[in-house]
């Protein structure tokens, strides 16, 4: 019986795009650790909109081309592509559920 050998660096590999005013960023797919800070972050009744905030430039400051942004950049963007933000780098992590092969 052959065994399948599945790549697990093809996670590593995997990245959202964005444009974000006239900077293009890829944001790769969260890391373990980085999904226990989400994971924190979501179970916190308590979360305030600066703890949102801050996760949103957590997120696009780990951009692979090290282009770093201040709250100002990400205040200035329309609140649904704040949320866009949220959800593409998160439901990538969480899509790893599907064989990357």
């Amino acid at each position: 019986m052959k065994q399948t050998i599945i790549d697990l660096n093809e996670y590593a590999n995997r990245y959202v795009e964005f444009k974000i005013g006239d900077k293009n960023i890829r944001c790769p797919e969260l890391t373990y650790a980085g999904m226990k800070k989400i994971n924190e972050y979501e179970n916190n009744n308590k979360a305030t909109h600066e703890d949102e905030a801050e996760i949103i430039l957590w997120l696009v400051n780990r951009n692979t081309a090290g282009i770093k942004f201040i709250q100002k950049d990400i205040d200035e963007l329309p609140s649904g592509a704040v949320t866009r933000i949220y959800r593409e780098c998160v439901m990538l992590s969480r899509r790893a559920l599907n064989d990357p092969n």
